[in-house]
């Protein structure tokens, strides 16, 4: 097969993942959906039959169900990377195919150099821009800062490396800097970062070839205003849904049971409730009032707006039942 010169797949490594194996399934997410016929036809002429997973891919917590009598030998996550806890909870050998974005991070960095505050820079990132952080780093270091990168949790392959739901390379650090610099897209990563750490950020966007750090305060703010309205809003409220993922890495049942319990203490009737993909259709004709989320922490964050009732992180339900402060409020994480 003819590669595209201009293609963002590294066919290399594809071709030594891939190599050895008979049946395939590929999974992406839907921004990289685009590639999956490109790299399907790659794989086949090696000789490899593949299948398309046309699933919701939401990272390399999101493990395919379903798979049992297709005869599948491996799997395939594009643009995510591993983590490395769940390496032995595979059913089949599962391997990852990075895909590294071609935007210079070079511009962006330098436009954010105004922006930051302080001598001691956290630099933090996501996988797309992971194998730029050096590059930022000696451009932070070429106009007089500090650069410090976090180490790597279980569930990250890199050091430097967030997730939406794990923080850690910079909450760890974040008692050590002044500031953080995030290279990457979107504002879910920083806002998370800058809920979890208290410290400024400041975005360097690649793809936009921008900087930012007011949005971000900004959307903080917005977002303090909506988590504590949806708070106020379960008040006095007593049939709460505990929500159970079902994703692997998503699966936090005893968490959910200690929910549970905590709520029943408080004499509310609670229900556990397990869900892969969840729907507001289903939940908002359940005869509940709230729900406490034990899954991933962006269906309580990023998707309260499309249910009908409050959806609140487990810690948002600990201030609600008096076990903990406003002024503790964290961002929900599964470390």
């Amino acid at each position: 097969m003819e590669k595209s010169k201009s293609s963002i797949v590294d066919f290399e490594k594809l071709r030594n993942i891939a190599d050895g194996s008979k049946k395939i399934l590929v999974k992406m997410p839907d921004g990289l959906y685009s590639l999956s016929t490109e790299i399907s036809d790659f794989l086949s002429s090696m000789g490899i039959e593949t299948i398309i997973s046309a699933n919701p891919c939401y990272g390399a917590c999101d493990f395919c169900d379903g798979i049992d009598g297709m005869g599948i030998d491996k799997i395939i996550y594009v643009g995510e990377a591993e983590m490395p806890y769940l390496r032995k909870k595979y059913p089949v050998e599962t391997s990852f195919l990075e895909i590294h974005s071609k935007f210079d991070a070079s511009k962006a960095v330098k436009k954010a150099i105004p922006l930051l505050e302080g001598g001691k820079i956290g630099v933090v990132s996501i996988t797309p821009y992971l194998h730029q952080i050096k590059k930022c780093i000696k451009i932070l270091e070429e106009h007089g800062f500090a650069a410090v990168v976090g180490k790597k949790s279980r569930r990250t392959a890199y050091d430097g490396q967030i997730l939406g739901c794990d923080l850690t390379a910079g909450t760890s650090i974040a008692g050590s800097i002044d500031s953080f610099l995030y290279v990457g897209d979107g504002f879910f990563h920083p806002l998370g970062l800058s809920l979890s750490s208290k410290k400024p950020v400041v975005i360097a966007d690649p793809s936009q070839d921008r900087a930012m750090k007011d949005e971000i305060r900004e959307m903080k703010e917005k977002v303090m205003k909506k988590r504590y309205a949806l708070i106020s809003n379960s008040m006095g409220k007593n049939r709460v849904g505990i929500i159970i993922g079902e994703k692997l890495g998503q699966k936090r049942v005893e968490l959910a049971h200690e929910m549970k319990k905590l709520a029943e203490g408080k004499g509310m009737s609670a229900y556990l409730i397990s869900s892969n993909n969840l729907s507001p259709d289903r939940l908002d004709y359940m005869n509940l009032d709230f729900y406490v989320s034990t899954s991933c922490p962006r269906i309580a964050m990023d998707d309260s707006a499309s249910y009908k009732k409050p959806v609140l992180t487990p810690i948002e339900f600990e201030i609600l039942v008096g076990e903990r402060e406003w002024e503790n409020y964290e961002f929900d994480q599964i470390l």
